[in-house]
């Protein structure tokens, strides 16, 4: 076998596919950078500019807050923008908008706020701490507004460089070996950074033979082997191959696919070694989530307060019984709490449970009827357009629920349990947030997308929550609320 080893490496490989004609990945990541850096360095120094037009020359801002003292020139701002420039390039590339993975919209968006806040107060700072130079802070406060506009444009102009240089990559071929729900992830992610890219898939690990062949057929940039339970001999041996050739060879152990998302490479054991993160929120994620959701509530029930008149008279006129439908639900670690919503049943909705199960449109955990006889006619108009939630906003206010997570599960329906027999264990990581009014699934199909999907996304949602997720979920939601798809 070691004979056989050195044989095939002292043979020259066969030769290989020519490699594309085009702009290798490393050139378009370097042209992206430069035009992040060049646009956003030009949309500062334009803020600071338009910021000074503003409060020394437009005569309505003038008029109402009249600057002390003899009128500037832009020279004296000018030599601002050495210092101001580097320091704004610098705190957008900390917060990750020049990173080579591509972030949503939402949250590029909110990265931008933040640069452009601590760009703000850096400058204001040192505005107060040095009285002398005279800087007028109304002028350095009003670059914040101006400047996530500007920057907003000048993102919007990187990426669209960006894109069109994506047409001209010439990006090596990547092969995974596998198969899975992991192997959909990975490609899907290899294609939104290089468009162009070959991506071939392979079920299995081929013999050592078959896979040498298929390695001298292109000009492979990396393989990628998951989901496997080959020996390690044979892996090594593979490893050894694509090395030989100058292929990136990587391996994605099957403990990913179980927890992906989850796991860390660890080196404080003096050895690498794969650890678990918890699925819970950081304390600071916790917070800064918590502030939100109380500040949103606070403002949506205050402006949506008209509203709520007249649905509690139409429940009162329709049918019977309370305005408010309490039920007791599972929250953050299985803390039970008193859900609210608006009453869409007949009184004895819940004693005739058992009654309806029959009906039930959903295949597993989840209980839901387009047809069920216990809905009132108010109560089907409520459903269709989500009203019958928005009680659930006094929830997110009192600390029980969130604006945005995975739905509360009921204490009566059996879905928990159902949700532990369906999926294990890993069910439990469910409740390791706090539960929400909308969701990922909600905005994905609500009750049209089946009870394993709903699940994958409400894990997708726990597992990579952030705040820019929560706030493309929460733009999101008033579309589907209007069209009412899947809300029954």
């Amino acid at each position: 076998m070691a004979l056989q080893n050195r044989t095939r490496k002292a043979q020259a490989p066969a030769p290989r596919s020519a490699t594309a004609v085009g702009l290798p990945p490393w050139l378009r990541h370097g042209l992206r950078t430069a035009g992040h850096l060049l646009f956003d360095a030009l949309a500062v120094g334009a803020a600071y500019r338009l910021a000074f037009w503003a409060r020394f020359e437009w005569p309505w801002l003038v008029s109402r807050i009249p600057f002390s003292g003899a009128a500037v020139g832009w020279d004296k701002y000018q030599g601002l923008l050495y210092a101001a420039v580097p320091i704004w390039l610098l705190l957008l590339r900390s917060n990750r908008v020049y990173s080579a993975s591509y972030m949503s919209a939402a949250d590029r968006f909110i990265q931008l706020v933040k640069a452009a806040a601590l760009g703000t107060l850096t400058t204001l700072a040192a505005a107060f701490l040095y009285e002398r130079l005279a800087y007028s802070r109304v002028m350095l406060a009003i670059v914040f507004p101006i400047g996530i506009v500007l920057l907003s444009l000048s993102q919007t102009l990187a990426l669209w460089l960006d894109d069109w240089l994506a047409g001209l990559e010439a990006a090596r071929p990547v092969l995974l070996v596998g198969g899975g729900p992991v192997a959909t992830v990975l490609k899907d992610r290899i294609l939104a950074r290089h468009p162009g890219a070959e991506v071939r898939e392979a079920a299995a690990l081929a013999g050592q033979d078959d896979f040498e062949r298929v390695l001298d057929e292109k000009d492979w940039y990396e393989v990628i082997l998951l989901r496997t339970r080959d020996a390690h001999e044979r892996i090594l041996a593979a490893a050894e191959a694509c090395d030989t050739r100058g292929i990136r060879f990587a391996l994605v152990p099957d403990l990913l696919e179980i927890r992906m998302g989850e796991v860390q490479m660890d080196h404080h054991l003096g050895i690498p070694a794969y650890r678990i993160k918890h699925a819970s929120l950081t304390r600071a994620n916790f917070l800064a989530k918590r502030v939100f959701d109380v500040l949103f509530s606070a403002v949506l029930l205050a402006v949506t307060a008209p509203m709520w008149l007249v649905i509690c008279v139409l429940i009162k006129l329709d049918s019977p019984g309370p305005i408010l439908f309490t039920q007791k639900r599972y929250g953050l670690r299985r803390q039970v709490f008193n859900a609210f919503k608006f009453r869409t049943m007949v009184v004895d909705a819940e004693q005739r449970i058992d009654s309806v199960k029959g009906l039930n449109d959903q295949k597993g955990a989840f209980f839901k009827s387009k047809s069920d006889p216990r809905v009132t006619r108010v109560g089907k108009w409520l459903r269709r357009f989500s009203l019958d939630e928005f009680p659930q906003f006094l929830n997110a206010l009192l600390g029980d629920m969130s604006v945005v997570g995975p739905r509360p599960l009921a204490l009566t329906t059996g879905e928990v349990e159902a949700l532990e027999r369906d999926f294990g264990a890993t069910a439990k990581k469910r409740m390791n947030i706090l539960p929400g009014i909308t969701g990922l699934w909600q905005v994905s199909g609500r009750s049209d997308v089946s009870s394993e999907q709903r699940f994958a996304l409400d894990l997708f949602y726990i597992e990579h929550w952030s705040l820019g997720l929560d706030l493309e979920i929460i733009i999101k939601t008033p579309a589907v609320m209007l069209f009412g798809k899947g809300a029954y």
